[in-house]
């Protein structure tokens, strides 16, 4: 029995909650008018007297309107008649108010909503870019916040939120991998093309080709492994060395800079004996920049810029730095390789072998001592390969 009066009273309760939405929702007076070069004020004062809807307008409202308006909802008749002339309205408890959608009106705190929009994976320089000119004076950005504030009407207000949501989407990320490795040029000059071949028992399905005459070179295929552990190889019979092996993680449109060598702190002394002497950090070493400038589906644009610096002279103060750099912008696929070359260091080195005390004889000293020195040559090769995660 008492489950019997619950449930009457929970149907009751349903009923009257349905009938108060219906009622809450009451339906716009429909509007039906035929204008021709109608003065827009004289037809806003028309349909506020067949709807018996109060229509407040500011000072901006002028023109002329011609439309042909049968049966339409009132808040769609507005729209059709004012959006040429860049007019809005915003519903208040019980009348519109209508004006210039121009944040120079001074009315236009009236007629626009205030939304503040935290951004989760985007700066602010990323949205700002990409609103359209028509709208931006609707909208600010906070960067030290990373905030986006829209003020403006609601339509526009809808556009907006929509673009935002759009553009403040995470962003793809890209693991970089990276090879640094230097290789003696005679061992790349006598081998050429031939240097790095990769093969299966059957055919070969992959490849990496490098010619000393070219600076880029892809290879098609996951060869990332095969490669590592050739380069290991040519490590141990002292013919290469791995200088990096990295692998770093970068977001679509971001950078990131590696750099492997030494840093030389130099004293230098001024002329002028008013002045004290200054010290200069010189790196001495392999740098490499890699940038993600966008990815497309499986493609990725990226821009490589590796730099070897190595010291020529190392005897102070006479110290000389020779800089070689290359850089390049190239699409690859997902999984691709990369090759970059053409960069050479050179060293050079002097020893004196010499049978002590016997040296120090005057002139009978050049019989006892042999003075010579030895040069090397190396290409710095440099293999990237990106894998969207």
């Amino acid at each position: 029995m008492r489950r019997n009066i619950f449930i009457v009273i929970l149907l009751l309760l349903l009923l009257f909650l349905a009938s108060y939405v219906s009622l809450a929702r009451e339906e716009q007076p429909l509007v039906t008018m035929l204008l021709f070069e109608t003065d827009l004020r004289e037809a806003l004062n028309e349909i506020a007297l067949q709807t018996g809807v109060i229509i407040i307008m500011d000072h901006t409202v002028s023109g002329t309107i011609t439309a042909d308006i049968q049966d339409l909802p009132l808040e769609k008749a507005l729209d059709m008649i004012l959006m040429s002339g860049g007019y809005t309205y915003k519903k208040y408890d019980d009348y519109y108010f209508v004006g210039l959608a121009d944040v120079k009106n001074a009315s236009f705190s009236n007629l626009s909503e205030l939304e503040v929009v935290n951004l989760k994976y985007v700066k602010v320089e990323d949205v700002l870019d990409v609103i359209p000119s028509t709208y931006r004076d609707y909208v600010t950005g906070n960067r030290q916040k990373n905030t986006i504030t829209i003020n403006a009407p609601a339509r526009i207000m809808d556009l907006l939120r929509g673009i935002i949501k759009e553009v403040d989407q995470p962003r793809a990320q890209v693991e970089i991998k990276v090879l640094v490795t230097e290789i003696d040029s005679r061992y790349v000059k006598e081998f050429g093309s031939d240097l790095f071949s990769f093969s299966t028992a059957d055919e070969i399905v992959k490849g990496f080709a490098y010619d000393n005459s070219s600076s880029l070179l892809s290879i098609q295929g996951d060869v990332y492994g095969q490669l590592l552990s050739r380069i290991k190889l040519l490590q141990e019979k002292k013919q290469a060395s791995i200088e990096a092996d990295p692998r770093i993680i970068i977001a679509e449109g971001e950078s990131a800079e590696l750099f492997i060598g030494d840093q030389q702190i130099l004293l230098i002394n001024s002329d002028d004996e008013d002045l004290a002497a200054r010290i200069e950090k010189l790196n001495v070493g392999v740098g490499l920049k890699v940038t993600v400038e966008r990815i497309v589906e499986d493609n990725i644009m990226l821009s490589i810029a590796p730099e070897i610096s190595y010291l020529v002279k190392s005897r102070r103060p006479d110290l000389i730095i020779k800089e070689n750099s290359v850089s390049t912008t190239i699409s690859l696929k997902d999984g691709q390789t990369v090759a970059l070359a053409g960069m050479t260091a050179r060293g050079e080195s002097a020893y004196n072998k010499s049978i002590p005390y016997l040296d120090e004889i005057p002139l009978l000293r050049w019989l006892f001592s042999l003075d010579g020195g030895s040069g090397t040559e190396t290409e710095l090769l440099v293999f990237v390969t990106p894998v969207i995660r």
